[in-house]
């Protein structure tokens, strides 16, 4: 019955979805008139190992600036509002725009948690049997401003913003006792540098091309921080298409306060128990295959390797975990490759589940 369920409520999504189009005439090459603005609305059930079942609301904007091409890469800004069966609370606005004929790039989010983590302590070679929760509530802001100053290259800065209250820890657990940094809370205020290097042909369902991010942001007591740390990371992705339809995709990921910890579990490491291992440096190579089914419905195979660390060069010296897994997509936005995903990752402890929106990388 419970499955059954399940099925109703997504095809109910689907029926529930609505747009609104606005025409105007665009700057183009054939001067032909483009959509604007496209919104799509619908209700939300999703899974995840970090929040069980969550149900709720979505809105999803995608739209063109006046005067950019028809064929230009679309902005795309969204208002999700989530309740989980873990009595959690997510309330998120995240966006990606795009102005000026794509030399202008603006990523970021505005959000509000009330969330809880896993804690199995540090490194790689923490033990599952540790596993102990703690509850934690945070408004977040992100931004990055890019500018191109190449072809497909660009450079910007980076902000982030945390502010967590005081974390409610297990009584007698790893934390209560341990000495970790952000116990009492605090606020995490980092600015920095980011570099892109970007040739994909879309931002939802690349076929083709590179993705490389690399940012440097140091926390900022000037502008409020309550620690004192650098983040250095590094995201390279690429995607081939290989024949039709079937895409090869891979990433690659690296390098505190302790929940602003490098961990695994994440999207590109799906089938870990959620903050599995985490420390302050992260290694992780990913390997993903999309293939189409049937007309909307398409299908995935993926695979991990990842440790974590206390600092970088530790890292080709720490021992390797991975995990597998296959997925199912089906595509509600054609046009934009706006997608369903539904995820079952593997580990030598054991899987997870993952049924929510668009693709892991």
């Amino acid at each position: 019955m419970k499955y059954f369920a399940f099925v109703f409520f997504t095809w109910f999504a689907f029926s529930l979805q609505c747009s609104f189009a606005q025409d105007a005439p665009l700057k183009s090459k054939d001067s032909t008139k483009a959509k604007v603005l496209k919104l799509n609305a619908f209700p939300v059930l999703f899974y995840l190992p970090e929040t069980g079942l969550g149900y709720g609301g979505v809105g999803i904007g995608t739209f063109r600036f006046k005067d950019e091409f028809p064929d230009s890469r679309p902005s795309t800004a969204q208002l999700a509002l989530t309740y989980t069966s873990k009595n959690q609370i997510l309330l998120f606005a995240p966006f990606e725009l795009y102005k000026d004929q794509e030399r202008w790039r603006f990523v970021g989010e505005i959000g509000y948690y009330e969330y809880f983590y896993n804690f199995f302590g540090g490194g790689v070679n923490s033990q599952r049997m540790n596993l102990e929760i703690y509850s934690v509530n945070f408004a977040r802001a992100r931004l990055t401003v890019l500018r191109e100053i190449l072809t497909d290259f660009s450079v910007g800065l980076s902000y982030e913003f945390d502010s967590f209250s005081e974390p409610e820890l297990e009584e007698g657990g790893l934390l209560d006792f341990g000495d970790f940094v952000g116990k009492d809370g605090g606020i995490v205020s980092n600015l920095g540098v980011s570099v892109v290097y970007d040739t994909r042909d879309h931002i939802f369902f690349p076929t083709k091309g590179f993705f490389i991010q690399g940012n440097l942001l140091t926390s900022m007591r000037l502008l409020g921080s309550s620690f004192d740390y650098n983040k250095l990371r590094l995201d390279s992705r690429y995607y081939q298409q290989i024949r039709g339809r079937h895409i090869l995709a891979s990433s690659n990921s690296g390098e505190v306060p302790f929940y602003d910890l490098n961990w695994l579990g994440s999207k590109r490491t799906r089938g870990f128990d959620n903050r599995r291992f985490q420390d302050n440096a992260e290694l992780s190579i990913s390997l993903e295959y999309r293939f189409p089914i049937y007309k909307r419905f398409e299908g995935v195979a993926f695979s991990a390797l990842a440790t974590v660390a206390e600092d970088f060069n530790s890292l080709f010296s720490s021992s390797l975990k991975n995990a597998t897994g296959a997925g199912l997509r089906y595509t509600i936005n054609k046009k934009e490759g706006t997608r369903l995903r539904i995820d079952y990752g593997i580990t030598n402890e054991g899987g997870n589940f993952y049924f929510t929106i668009n693709e892991s990388f």
